[in-house]
């Protein structure tokens, strides 16, 4: 069984699209798209508590986005988890931006997108009592924007 640092490398190369094709543009004009739309819109308030008395377990599956960033849910669908990874779920059934995930010593999930370059980037998930998640996006460690997850 391989590690979930090397699913996600293997999910890389699958999903690499050379430069110099439509594909790989549309692509890359989305990343530099969700990068700048979180950038814009700053500091925002990320759900203040939980209701959940002990830390629960990374989510797993597929779960269907919300979020903060001006047309963002055009393009951002949302997650699927699965061992260790965390794949994003965008517009036209593209998917994206891999990463790996961790437990902190709250109960929250973390996200770090090192596996697909971009060591800048991670999202923090904390559980809702409903089973739906409230997740914030840092770039370089600041909080730029938030986002909910839903079965």
């Amino acid at each position: 069984m391989s590690t979930a640092r090397e699913r996600v490398l293997d999910h890389g190369r699958a999903a690499h699209i050379p430069r110099g094709t439509a594909e790989g543009g549309i692509m890359r004009a989305i990343t530099r798209g969700i990068v700048t739309a979180g950038t814009m819109i700053g500091a925002v308030l990320a759900g203040a508590g939980t209701g959940v008395a002990e830390p629960a377990a990374a989510p797993n599956g597929t779960y269907q986005g919300t979020t903060t960033a001006p047309a963002g849910e055009l393009i951002w669908k949302g997650k699927t988890f699965q061992g260790g990874t965390v794949v994003n779920n965008f517009a036209f059934g593209l998917t994206g931006l891999a990463g790996t995930t961790s437990q902190d010593g709250n109960g929250d999930t973390v996200i770090d997108y090192s596996p697909s370059g971009l060591g800048f980037l991670t999202d923090r998930i904390s559980p809702n009592a409903d089973g739906t998640y409230t997740g914030a996006v840092y770039v370089g460690g600041n909080q730029v924007g938030s986002f909910g997850l839903s079965r």
